[in-house]
């Protein structure tokens, strides 16, 4: 990937760098911030992104909920507009976690593998809308929770911009040129965070088995597992946090290329755009050393790895990033962050990173 020139023009409205004034912590913060970024691939970018935490509970047994709404243009085009939300109800007796999505967005694919060459790229171009939604009821009075989740994902308009009759999307790629993926599966969450956003302590274990079935509406029958697995650790009562993290995903049966296991998804593979390997199976590993330098400002190193299958499911090469980053402590009584990041991987891969929370 071309090395990449970043411009971001923040406007922060509602920040508080120290400690909030009143004796009561808020049960609404919101954070707002108008966005302007460059970058060859995407040429000039401009949007805005908003942040809310809000309790639907009483503090001392609820954490706080948490909504995001992010929109953006750029002068080649390309629209996305995503909202997530994760909601704590009363005594966290039920946890729903979701996204919706609109994509009009070009990438760059690369067939398939983890050891794809960069010069045989092709870039194609697609429309897309996601809805994925999860409903979990807590077990007991545990931090653990169950329940099934809905996800939807159609798209359409799939077309390589310049065809070449032995490229791998034109020849091999399942799911020309639309394709819908409907799934009803089962969500397994474990949860002792003590700050969804930002942790400083505590666990979290994820395992989601989703089939999509035909008479589910989906165009090819196929099923995806994932098992997410988060370690957060305090060093020595300080604020330096060592925060671990495992991901393991597997789709089997007739996949379409689009949602194959990449890096890139769910935040994870900083160094990697969305895409640069697609897969059956992935396997990423990421540490990262969070640490204060001063009381509103913060910073980050971290490396990561991951591995994608090769058609023949073998995983025989690892790639590797690494990079740090600064934190701007925008609420501190939710601990919300804007986060910068750069990341450098192998070869021509790197990336520059903004957005509201840590990424894991």
């Amino acid at each position: 990937m071309k090395k990449q020139f970043t411009f971001i023009l923040l406007l922060v409205s509602s920040i508080t760098f120290g400690q909030p004034k009143q004796q009561t912590t808020p049960k609404v913060e919101k954070t707002i911030l108008p966005i302007l970024l460059y970058d060859p691939f995407t040429g000039l970018g401009y949007g805005g992104l908003g942040n809310i935490n809000f309790l639907l509970g009483d503090s001392a047994t609820t954490r706080y909920s948490n909504a995001q709404v992010i929109a953006m243009r750029t002068t080649k085009n390309q629209i996305m507009l995503q909202t997530n939300h994760q909601l704590f109800t009363q005594n966290e007796k039920f946890l729903i976690q979701g996204k919706w999505m609109y994509l009009d967005w070009p990438e760059n694919t690369y067939a398939l593998g983890g050891n794809t060459a960069y010069n045989k790229q092709e870039l194609i171009t697609y429309k897309a809308i996601e809805i994925d939604e999860r409903f979990l009821m807590k077990i007991k009075k545990s931090k653990t929770f169950v329940g099934l989740n809905y996800r939807l994902y159609s798209c359409w308009g799939l077309k390589a911009l310049k065809t070449n009759a032995d490229d791998f999307f034109n020849t091999s790629a399942v799911g020309k040129p639309s394709y819908v993926a409907s799934g009803v599966g089962f969500s397994f969450v474990h949860d002792s965070r003590d700050n969804v956003q930002n942790a400083y302590s505590g666990n979290f274990i994820e395992l989601v088995l989703n089939p999509y079935l035909k008479q589910l509406g989906s165009t090819q029958n196929w099923t995806n597992i994932r098992f997410d697995a988060r370690k957060y650790v305090a060093i020595k009562k300080s604020r330096k946090i060592l925060a671990n993290r495992l991901l393991v995903e597997y789709a089997t049966g007739n996949v379409p290329y689009m949602v194959l296991p990449m890096p890139g998804r769910y935040n994870i593979t900083r160094g990697y755009v969305q895409g640069r390997f697609r897969g059956n199976g992935l396997i990423s590993a990421e540490t990262e050393l969070r640490y204060p330098i001063y009381k509103w400002l913060g910073a980050v190193n971290f490396i990561n790895a991951h591995s994608i299958s090769n058609p023949d499911n073998n995983f025989n090469k690892i790639n590797l990033a690494f990079g740090g980053g600064i934190r701007i402590m925008l609420k501190k009584s939710q601990r919300t962050n804007l986060r910068i990041d750069y990341a450098k991987g192998n070869s021509n891969n790197s990336g520059l990173y903004f957005q509201i929370t840590e990424v894991f």
